[in-house]
C-alpha cells in the first residue's frame, strides 16, 4: 500500500516536471521564432520561463532533501 502510494506520488511529480519542461520548450520556440510582438510580451515570456525554471529547481531540491532523509 505504501509503495503504491509512493509510486503514484512520484508519477504525479514526474508529470508536473514534464508539463513544466514542455511549457519551457514552447516559450523557447516562441522567443526563437519572434512571436513576442513587443518588449512587454518578451518580458512576460522571459519572466514565465524564469518562474518555471525556479519551479523545477524547487521540486528537485525537495526531492533531493526527501531522498537524503531516507538514507
Amino acid at each position: 500500500e505504501k509503495c503504491y502510494r509512493e509510486e503514484k506520488r512520484m508519477r504525479y511529480v514526474s508529470d508536473i516536471i514534464d508539463a513544466v519542461k514542455a511549457r519551457q520548450t514552447e516559450i523557447e520556440k516562441s522567443l526563437a521564432q519572434g512571436y513576442a510582438s513587443n518588449y512587454d510580451s518578451y518580458q512576460r515570456l522571459v519572466g514565465e520561463y524564469a518562474g518555471l525554471s525556479t519551479t523545477i529547481d524547487i521540486i528537485n531540491n525537495l526531492l533531493k532533501e526527501e531522498e537524503e532523509k531516507e538514507l
